[in-house]
């Protein structure tokens, strides 16, 4: 990730600094920032006299706050999402975390013009990361003068079109294909798979047009469902991340398999990865944390389900309501 890029709104973070009068400054990163980071800490603590601690987690998403660096710091300042607070974080740190969105300064106009001979139909729905959601109007105009009809969906969250990797409501429009505008396979692949829409993935970083196809996403997890559907154990997945802790969905998980006959039991994790799975004997995993973690797994030995997934698997779900997006 180039930060010239992007906006990392470095005057503004200084001036909170001074405003708070900071002694001890906290940056939490995404991983293509994160060569940046030291140059960043060093104009902030020259600057305002404050001690820089760079976060060396994840940061995975506005639910992946760093707490224990908050604890540590009078400011925390988390980089590449918008605020988003639906979650058990402590009303403290909540005052204490700034978000940096990260907007980008990339013109999306040629990757757009490229975008438009993989667009079918007469209409299409945009979304875009919170990096390139401003520009969503300005591609709107490019397509209208092309005779395509654009529409930008109302969304959840702060910005109309606006996606992230679990939250996809803006993507919810009368049109059958949507053009997502970002980088990574991450978001339109959870689009494609959420909404089961033909989605054109456009990124104005590479140039790159690529095509995702609702129902081959959907065919990947049926696959792995249908891997667990003989199961006879299962571990159900709790993650320690305030944005992604559901305890209670995980005990009543846990309690609805042993209803139906499985041993099962609750492993509780910070970051849950493949490596960290492969000490545990079970036929199943079940992930309560992130809804889209359970997509990283399609190639691992033992099936790895979202909740939604298992109540398919006990056949407390039906198959065609899995993927219902409101």
């Amino acid at each position: 990730m180039d930060k010239n890029a992007y906006d990392v709104e470095l005057e503004q973070i200084k001036e909170v600094v001074k405003e708070r009068r900071a002694k001890r400054v906290g940056l939490q990163m995404p991983e293509g920032l994160k060569t940046a980071a030291a140059a960043i800490a060093a104009s902030i603590s020259k600057e305002t006299g404050a001690d820089v601690i760079l976060s060396g987690n994840s940061c995975y998403g506005a639910c992946d706050v760093d707490e224990k660096l908050g604890a540590i710091v009078d400011v925390l300042f988390h980089f590449g999402h918008s605020a988003f607070f639906s979650f058990s974080v402590n009303e403290e740190l909540q005052k204490k975390v700034r978000f940096i969105e990260l907007r980008s300064s990339v013109d999306v106009k040629p990757v757009v013009e490229k975008a438009k001979a993989e667009i079918k139909r007469d209409c299409v729905g945009l979304t875009a990361t919170v990096q390139h959601v401003h520009a969503l109007k300005e591609a709107k105009m490019l397509l209208a003068r092309s005779g395509t009809k654009a529409v930008i969906g109302t969304s959840r969250l702060k910005y109309e079109g606006q996606v992230l990797g679990c939250e996809f409501s803006s993507a919810n429009v009368p049109c059958t294909e949507i053009l997502f505008i970002g980088s990574g396979c991450f978001h339109p692949i959870g689009l494609a798979l959420y909404t089961g829409k033909r989605i054109i993935a456009a990124d104005p970083f590479t140039m790159q047009v690529k095509v995702f196809e609702g129902e081959e996403q959907r065919k990947k997890r049926f696959a792995a469902i249908a891997r667990a559907l003989d199961a006879t154990s299962c571990a159900i997945l709790i993650g320690m991340k305030s944005g992604q802790c559901n305890l209670r969905n995980a005990i009543a998980l846990r309690r609805k398999a042993v209803e139906n006959g499985l041993d099962a039991y609750v492993i509780a994790m910070d970051e849950i990865g493949a490596d960290k799975l492969l000490g545990f004997t079970v036929d199943a995993f079940v992930n309560t944390a992130c809804p889209r973690l359970a997509e990283d797994f399609t190639h691992f030995k033992t099936p790895v389900l979202s909740a939604e997934e298992f109540e398919v698997a006990l056949g407390e779900r039906g198959w065609d309501d899995l993927y219902v997006w409101q």
